[in-house]
């Protein structure tokens, strides 16, 4: 019921950003099996921000290329089809919510959902994933219905505070003040805007306790990564308490507990490589 409430919310935001066509565009051809670089190539290159954004991204110090790229349909080779779409949504989200009307710390949200961008590309690594850029997307992202909160249900998310203020858990404090949780919110949000699986599932999952098998590594992953941001005390994470992750959790991504030091020590200088990525999107 509360995804359904949810979805109802989502809905009833009229001045909700749209889905620019280019950025659909690169999702609907992402999800064709004969789409070539050259198609994603004509699409991208009618953006010329994006183009630029791409260029910048694969030559910066978070690929760390030995050698400068040049060419955008290049470039789009190396990123690979599903990379190129995630910061393609990325960029759109930054545009869309970097600096949002009301009474709350955006500056601090984004700060921390940075921080566990980091953190899903350092556990991504130790994991031995190919694909740690799409993990730092999926941190990036994962509060997407706290922005929803912020932005839109400013009332409802203060009242929700002020629950949290006497005790109650985040999410029961959501549930009551607006009749479903920021995940939930935040999945709905990327339904909408045809968001892939693999990205609306830590999205939604993340802290709940829940973690569907196809996509057990994304939520695990984003979820031990925010709990690091929360430790590192980086931005707000909107309770401002560090979340507590079971120790199965922990363990799909390889953790164990003497191992968080060093993990912290990891995000902490990923944040320095991730600098190139952040300066883009902040433009």
């Amino acid at each position: 019921m509360s995804r359904e409430k949810a979805a109802e919310v989502v809905a009833a935001i009229e001045d909700l950003p749209t889905l620019p066509e280019v950025v659909i565009g690169i999702t609907r051809l992402v999800e064709d099996p004969n789409a070539t670089t050259e198609d994603i190539y004509q699409i991208v290159s009618t953006d010329p921000a994006l183009s630029a954004t791409m260029l910048k991204l694969v030559n910066s110090a978070f690929y760390g290329m030995s050698r400068q790229v040049t060419s955008l349909e290049k470039a789009i080779r190396i990123l690979g089809f599903v990379t190129v779409r995630n910061i393609a949504l990325a960029a759109f989200v930054f545009d869309a919510f970097l600096a949002g009307k009301g009474r709350f710390d955006y500056k601090g949200f984004w700060m921390h959902s940075i921080a566990t961008a980091a953190g899903g590309k350092v556990i991504a690594r130790r994991m031995g994933l190919k694909d740690h850029g799409d993990y730092f997307v999926y941190g990036l992202l994962h509060d997407l219905g706290v922005i929803i909160e912020m932005q839109f249900l400013p009332d409802e998310l203060g009242e929700a505070k002020r629950l949290m203020a006497k005790g109650e858990g985040l999410r029961e404090a959501e549930a009551e003040a607006i009749g479903c949780t920021h995940n939930e919110l935040g999945a709905a949000l990327g339904a909408k805007w045809d968001f892939p699986p693999g990205l609306i599932a830590p999205i939604l999952h993340h802290g709940t306790g829940e973690r569907p098998e196809e996509f057990e590594n994304e939520v695990a992953a984003t979820e031990c990564a925010s709990a690091v941001a929360c430790a590192l005390e980086i931005g707000d994470g909107v309770d401002g308490k560090v979340g507590i992750v079971d120790l199965e959790t922990w363990r799909t991504c390889g953790i164990e507990p003497g191992d968080l030091g060093g993990i912290m020590d990891e995000v902490l200088a990923e944040l320095e490589n991730c600098r190139s990525f952040i300066d883009l999107l902040f433009k």
